[in-house]
């Protein structure tokens, strides 16, 4: 089982990740589809892991009914069958993701490939409750707005309306050509306040503008999702952060209440002289710890940006806790302790540490009449309960059902697992990345440094109307022959195969 290799039942000290060694070295499942770096994600269940895009090799490449699978009962990878059409994911990269855990839905949009310029915009549902017969398929808007072409941004699902709803916001906006920097960097950088719904039951996505504290634009930054105990509230708590604009990288906090719509500065950072972390990932624990893993540390600002975190240290560790009930630090992962509203939130909307919030609308009203009767109603909370000392689960009969671990092997792997493949093997990244690909990284970087703000009239620009697929069509064709920027190209590169479980969906800490 992968609770063999941490355990996560009982508080971890973070200073055993302050080194290159692991405490585990092994899997028993065999050997992953290789990666091409830290822009895929994870489709996820109960039970299972579904590596998705930025997959490089003879595993992943032409595959268009398939899908990896790690099962952690078993420690199994095996190639499942998908059904639903020929969806191809093995090139795509950076783009939003979100996970139903509780109806074992996954989503996907965005990226390089999706949704830029001419391509079809959508988004990609893969249905795993029953993992013997997994389904997928490419959601077109049939009416509205068709999705948000988003690059590098994030997408959180939250427990509002009839099935849920996906929040977007950040990173670029790919629709169209943008004017925000020079040649070489086509798109500009979306502003915070843009928020995009996406309601699951309907199909349908709209926009919101939120208010309050706004967040510096950025991109390559990691969101997770906190709801009140009585659900009158939930907040979605970002981290860190590039702002290609500046040439920095952030250490902030900021917290976008709904249903509100209010952002919230927890915390800012002066680039010049705090350090910065993006690239990274972070995923929820019992809604009460966000759990940072991997992503790189910058300090300073354009040309006088340095890279810190070469190694992995004690000063710069692959993983960091933030306990989102105090918004402080924290030296271990505690697994059983329970999330209560911030002061600095309730302060904001209203109510105390057990919710109760008093603003439940946005501050300049719905962008769109149907959003108020999607935004009162809420999802039950997943009363899946893992239990560590058996085989079987049993539904939770308190109130807080995610205690003693949050999902069997699964999203209890979440952090680690992310590390280690596709969606997130980013802490190998640190201390594994041969010095060749770090001086590749900076290449690029400096390229991008290249595309400031620039100082001309804007470009001119066609809106491009956005092609859709017929009602009853299932396939998303990735415009494979298009020019792809160099973030693109290292993902391509081909690469020995690796025999570490780095590449292996595995470990413990918890989209």
């Amino acid at each position: 089982m992968l609770n063999e290799t941490i355990d996560v039942d009982k508080p971890l000290d973070l200073s055993l990740f302050q080194t290159s060694v692991l405490p585990g070295t092994t899997l028993t499942g065999g050997e992953p589809p290789k990666t091409g770096g830290s822009t895929g994600t994870y489709f996820y269940d109960h039970e299972m892991l579904y590596p998705y895009a930025a997959m490089i090799g003879p595993e992943a490449d032409d595959i268009y009914n398939e899908i990896w699978g790690f099962n952690t009962s078993t420690d199994e990878w095996s190639l499942i069958e998908v059904e639903g059409g020929r969806i191809s994911y093995a090139s795509n990269s950076d783009g939003v993701f979100a996970v139903d855990v509780k109806n074992g839905v996954s989503f996907y949009t965005g990226g390089w490939l999706m949704a830029s310029e001419n391509s079809t915009n959508g988004t990609i549902k893969f249905q795993s409750e029953n993992s013997l017969n997994p389904q997928w398929s490419f959601m077109t808007a049939q009416e509205g707005l068709s999705g948000p072409h988003i690059l590098q941004g994030v997408m959180s699902y939250v427990r509002k309306g009839d099935s849920g709803i996906l929040v977007a916001f950040g990173g670029y906006d790919t629709e169209y050509k943008g004017s925000q920097f020079k040649s070489g960097w086509d798109w500009d950088q979306r502003d915070m306040s843009d928020i995009w719904v996406y309601d699951i039951f309907s199909n349908m996505w709209y926009r919101q503008q939120a208010t309050g504290d706004i967040p510096p634009k950025r991109s390559e930054f990691c969101a997770v999702v906190s709801s009140a105990p009585d659900d009158s509230s939930f907040q979605i708590t970002i981290y860190g952060g590039w702002d290609l604009a500046e040439d920095q990288a952030y250490d902030d906090i900021y917290v976008l209440s709904i249903p509100s719509f209010r952002w919230i500065r927890v915390n800012g950072s002066d680039p010049k002289t705090s350090p910065g972390r993006h690239r990274h990932k972070c995923d929820m624990w019992n809604d009460a710890q966000m759990i940072v893993s991997g992503g790189r540390v910058n300090l300073g600002v354009g040309n006088e940006t340095t890279v810190l975190n070469d190694k992995c240290n004690s000063t710069y560790p692959p993983f960091k806790v933030l306990d989102t009930s105090t918004y402080t630090w924290r030296t271990q992962f505690e697994p059983k302790i329970e999330y209560s509203v911030p002061d600095v939130v309730a302060t904001i909307i209203g109510g105390s540490s057990t919710g109760g919030a008093t603003l439940n609308t946005p501050k300049n009203g719905w962008n769109y009449s149907d959003l108020a009767s999607v935004f009162s109603k809420t999802v039950e909370r997943d009363t899946y309960t893992y239990n560590p000392d058996a085989s079987t689960t049993t539904e939770a009969s308190s109130s807080n059902p995610l205690s003693g671990g949050k999902i069997a092997g699964i999203v209890v792997a979440v952090v680690v697992a992310v590390l280690f493949v596709a969606g997130a093997a980013v802490y190998f990244w640190i201390i594994r990345r041969r010095k060749k690909r770090q001086l590749e990284a900076d290449a690029r970087e400096a390229r991008f440094r290249e595309a400031r703000l620039a100082e001309k009239p804007e470009l001119d620009s066609k809106e491009k109307g956005r092609s859709e697929l017929s009602p009853e069509s299932a396939i998303f064709e990735a415009e494979m022959g298009k020019e792809k920027p160099a973030e693109l190209d290292e993902l391509k590169e081909k690469q020995e195969p690796v025999e570490l479980p780095a590449n292996s969906p595995t470990p413990e800490l918890p989209g």
